[in-house]
């Protein structure tokens, strides 16, 4: 292969593994990376790592593959989402929503990790994660605590009008007496 004509075959590569046809990507990218180092390009390596996953289920390689590609251009969303990609194949969704998250933290809103995180299904976990997300009293909690973090405003009124009734409950128990 031409070094001048790995840039398209790469293009083609990343293209392919993008629309899930990994076994029509994996060819492409492997004889990319079998005529130039890796770090020369980095752009579709982490593919490449998916591919490898995929098509000829080299897990430990794809995933060392996909995480090489996030050191040496960790600013790309793609490298991110094929590591949850791959993590999500070989059945780990634990590892997988740790890598999501780590991804987020560093590219917030990045379009192809938020279309990931829709693809999995990822859901943050409920507020008391010692009741079932499907408790009422949880739900409440969940919706009230997102809501706080958006607008305290509202919880403060409340508190502090729970504060003055219990004033004037304790006011009227000890006129009572």
């Amino acid at each position: 292969m031409k070094t001048d004509g790995i840039p398209q075959v790469l293009e083609h590569g990343i293209e392919a593994a993008s629309r899930g046809a990994y076994a029509v990507a994996l060819p492409l990218l492997s004889a990319v990376y079998q005529n130039v180092p890796l770090e020369q390009h980095p752009r579709g390596l982490s593919s490449y790592g998916l591919c490898l996953s995929r098509v000829e289920h080299k897990n430990k390689l794809g995933a060392e593959l996909c995480e090489k590609a996030i050191a040496l251009d960790p600013g790309i969303g793609l490298h991110w989402a094929n590591l949850v990609r791959l993590y999500i194949g070989v059945k780990n969704r634990r590892k997988a929503v740790e890598v999501l998250e780590r991804g987020l933290g560093k590219l917030r809103n990045d379009p192809t990790l938020m279309q990931v995180r829709e693809e999995i299904g990822y859901r943050k976990a409920p507020s008391l994660r010692f009741l079932r997300r499907t408790n009422p009293i949880n739900k409440l909690f969940s919706r009230t605590a997102g809501n706080a973090r958006r607008n305290p405003t509202p919880i403060i009124i409340a508190v502090a009008g729970l504060m003055i009734v219990a004033i004037f409950a304790a006011s009227y128990l000890m006129i009572m007496k």
